[in-house]
């Protein structure tokens, strides 16, 4: 599990421009001592994430914080472009709009939500969404309670040990995911028949909405879990953006499936000879 800070990410973003975010141990090189205790209940970081935001940013819309609190985490987990000029920029536009105080929020809400995922697999950043009320005024989005794709999830189980001696890897596919509930929920039902998600599972995600995208993205990373997150329409098949996973990275996951994809093709091609003859 993710034990990573906001503090770099605001640390970056506040780099040359004149204000500070970070408190200031970090700032004398003491490190960073979160103040929330990692090992707390997922209940009770929920309720103090709940409690953080509603503190973070009066003067701005929630939904307004909301985004911009999932825009900085999302940019600190992306492997491909972090540090990048473009994300440098990106998070400095985006921390230029809060005090001091807001940023220490954030962190602690970075946190909170670390501690929360770590403490059981489910669908934090989307029950959070509802519970504020965040999708009403927002394309009238409604997520899926975890409980129903939980049933959803199992309903696919059946021969997946199956699939796991044959290929190595399964394949899941959201084409409207949301904050990757779905894909959250079948990574646990994977763990409860003993088999590791992070080496034997390969996520598939689309949401047309850049936040919803955000969400599966930093759901996915802090929970180990090998993805592709798209935004874009399923539908025309327009897509603007492209981001995997940490651990798709970490576990290689680019060469095994391109091998995965030969093999298949290979057995697709002795199977029509087969058949000719």
């Amino acid at each position: 599990m993710s034990q990573l800070s906001f503090v770099d990410v605001f640390d970056m973003a506040r780099e040359g421009a004149g204000g500070c975010c970070v408190t200031q141990d970090a700032q004398a090189g003491n490190g960073y001592f979160p103040s929330v205790h990692r090992l707390m209940s997922a209940q009770y970081s929920r309720s103090r994430f709940i409690s953080v935001f509603r503190s973070t940013g009066c003067h701005l819309r929630r939904w307004e914080v909301f985004s911009d609190f999932l825009a900085l985490a999302a940019s600190e987990l992306d492997m491909a472009r972090i540090r990048t000029p473009e994300s440098m920029a990106h998070c400095r536009k985006i921390c230029d709009r809060y005090t001091t105080a807001d940023i220490e929020n954030m962190n602690e809400m970075f946190s909170l939500m670390v501690c929360a995922l770590e403490a059981k697999f489910h669908d934090f950043l989307g029950a959070i969404f509802m519970e504020l009320e965040l999708g009403d005024n927002f394309r009238g989005q409604y997520f899926t309670p975890y409980s129903v794709q939980c049933l959803m999830a199992r309903l696919l189980m059946p021969g997946i040990q199956d699939t796991i001696r044959r290929e190595g890897i399964v394949t899941v596919s959201d084409p409207a995911s949301g904050a990757a509930g779905m894909l959250i929920a079948y990574a646990e039902c994977l763990l409860e028949a003993d088999i590791n998600p992070s080496w034997h599972m390969f996520g598939s995600c689309i949401d047309i909405d850049p936040v919803a995208a955000d969400m599966a993205f930093i759901q996915l990373s802090l929970l180990g879990i090998a993805a592709e997150v798209v935004t874009g329409n399923t539908l025309t098949m327009q897509f603007n953006r492209v981001r995997y996973t940490p651990v798709y990275y970490f576990n290689d996951f680019e060469k095994r499936l391109s091998d995965l994809n030969r093999h298949r093709v290979m057995l697709a091609f002795m199977r029509g000879l087969s058949d000719a003859a």
